[in-house]
């Protein structure tokens, strides 16, 4: 179909049609979109994408660090990026079967806490008993659970176990990341504002409704 005839059938000008074509009209008025909709035989749903909402790339907390790092000297800098090092080391760190120490013994919570679309909980948990080096084993890690799917890599992997200090009703802080109920279904996620965020960005984030049950299970303190 030519402009001429577009324009003869819509009855709008071709020069409001050459504009909206070309870009220049951005916002033309509904009974514009509507006449030229008939006009090819469509609807104005036809010509509305649905509008995609991206999650932000970092937390409001997040943001606030960024901002002060910004404005540290070159020297500072690199103080808080050795600091921030070390702890990524000492949480994302293996137990080596080499390392030497004593043994401690931990309850495993075998049923996954799930890394991505949740794991129903019940009460199907069982535990077992694993053996620990003491000097790797977290000051206040109470129990241990298995994680399950990839929504928390590069920190966490599938099948991996996580050590987990329980928080007695209380929740971890925003920014952390914790073993959580939300509606009934196990997540390990990272406590975002109002959502529960994974480390993989192939997954978005989970929203926290008011009228949803959300209970943390406790902090993880590191890995096995």
């Amino acid at each position: 179909m030519t402009i001429d005839e577009l324009a003869f059938r819509s009855g709008v000008p071709k020069g409001t049609i050459n504009k909206i074509i070309a870009g220049t009209t951005k916002s033309p008025t509904l009974d514009t979109v509507q006449s030229i909709a008939e006009a090819l035989g469509k609807t104005i749903g036809d010509f509305i994408e649905p509008r995609s909402v991206q999650p932000l790339p970092f937390s409001r907390e997040e943001d606030k660090l960024i901002r002060k790092y910004r404005l540290l000297n070159v020297y500072d800098k690199q103080l808080v990026e050795d600091v921030l090092e070390a702890a990524y080391n000492h949480t994302t760190r293996n137990i080596s079967p080499e390392d030497a120490g004593g043994i401690s013994y931990i309850k495993c919570y075998e049923l996954p806490a799930a890394a991505g679309t949740g794991e129903p909980l019940g009460n199907t948990y069982y535990t077992d008993t694993i053996q620990v080096e003491t000097q790797r084993l977290p000051r206040n890690a109470h129990i241990c659970i298995r994680v399950h799917g990839n929504s928390m890599e590069p920190a966490y992997h599938d099948g991996e176990v996580v050590f987990v200090q329980r928080l007695d009703g209380e929740s971890v802080r925003v920014g952390e990341i914790g073993i959580f109920i939300l509606n009934g279904d196990g997540y390990i996620k990272r406590l975002g504002q109002g959502v529960l965020e994974s480390l993989n960005p192939a997954y978005a984030p989970i929203p926290i409704h008011d009228y949803d049950d959300l209970r943390c299970q406790g902090r993880v303190l590191g890995k096995i």
